[in-house]
């Protein structure tokens, strides 16, 4: 017989819940959350056979994500398929829908393309089929621009993720106090609808807001090191008085630093990859934000297990707080020496 658990209760109510008799711990809360219930399909965390759908499997965050992935499911002696989402919303779609159908797993971990297209799917038809779901790098729902709890989605286990809105906002403030006087900034992330840029573009608003500063242009690529050279050889040449490129992702910025190279633009990294950490070292790169692709995925199936088992899992795993960073996730030439690339 499973146990009961139950996901999204508000706070006081968890609170009365732990406190006394006779209750399921169960998921951790957030304010304004609505009661839903899902029974644990298992109670061993070995007898779990797991869906793991990443974004894509071409780059190196990527590939880190899915060895850990691989690691983690062999100490927890779980089963685990790897679906290659190859950046396409409809492609991972349809995987999760004849992952679903197929009766084969009760367990998704979920690295989404498009959180909006896979809501329904992840939040009430996995629920139905007592499918748990944890979501991790990118959030669902229509919460991709949402800051802290509010990025985890009723109906799943937890939410992963270090790329919030806040951590972007901040972002932009280090951006801002770095240039005392004003700058021209360009922006380059992936793709369009992806929640990454979304929320990037939307803490971008902010250099409209502070005098002196001007978004004069941005473009969204496929995340590829080729693209992102393009896109920046592109912004240079529009714009010859530029003084700042944010570029969205370690393995874009690669290409960014090339196109930029010898022309007095500063270029600020999200990703923090090993190249990024000595480009950091060298001076060729301002700074960097660090990405931990694979805490997130350990941190996402270790739910899934800790679930199964009537632990109490918190609805959002903060990664920019996490332990494994020297107290911020900020990278720069001051502190870079402090931080470990984990791709």
């Amino acid at each position: 017989m499973t146990t009961a658990r139950l996901i999204g209760t508000a706070a006081l109510a968890l609170t009365v819940c732990v406190a006394g008799s006779g209750c399921s711990t169960g998921i951790d809360t957030g304010a304004g959350a609505s009661k839903e219930i899902i029974d644990a399909p298992v109670s061993d965390p070995a007898k779990l056979k797991i869906a793991y759908f990443s974004a894509g499997a071409s780059n190196s965050y990527l590939q880190a994500s899915i060895a850990e992935a691989k690691t983690v499911a062999g100490e927890l002696g779980a089963h685990l398929d790897v679906f290659d989402g190859k950046f396409s919303a409809q492609t991972q779609f349809d995987q999760m829908q004849q992952a679903l159908t197929s009766g084969r797993y009760n367990a998704f971990a979920v690295e989404p393309n498009d959180g909006n297209l896979v809501c329904d799917l992840l939040t009430q038809e996995a629920p139905r089929k007592h499918v748990l779901v944890s979501v991790f790098n990118l959030p669902i729902c229509g919460r991709e621009t949402n800051r802290g709890a509010r990025t985890y989605q009723p109906g799943t286990v937890t939410y992963v993720g270090g790329q919030t809105l806040d951590v972007y906002d901040s972002w932009v403030r280090s951006v801002i106090e770095a240039c005392p006087r004003g700058a021209k900034v360009g922006l380059i992330s992936g793709p369009d609808l992806n929640a990454n840029t979304l929320s990037f573009f939307k803490a971008a608003k902010a250099f409209g807001k502070t005098r002196g500063f001007k978004v004069v242009a941005r473009q969204t690529t496929d995340y590829t090191t080729p693209k992102a050279f393009s896109a920046a050889q592109t912004m240079l040449r529009a714009n010859p008085g530029l003084d700042v490129i944010m570029s969205n992702f370690s393995g874009m910025t690669r290409g960014v630093a090339e196109a930029a190279g010898g022309k007095g633009v500063k270029v600020f990294d999200f990703g923090g990859d090993a190249w990024a950490l000595r480009q950091i070292e060298q001076g060729t790169l301002a700074g960097s934000v660090m990405m931990l692709p694979r805490l997130e995925t350990r941190k996402a199936i270790e739910a899934l297990a800790a679930y199964v088992k009537g632990r109490r899992v918190p609805p959002f795993i903060n990664l920019a707080t996490s332990g494994e960073l020297p107290g911020t996730p900020f990278a720069t030439a001051d502190n870079v020496d402090e931080f470990t690339a984990q791709y």
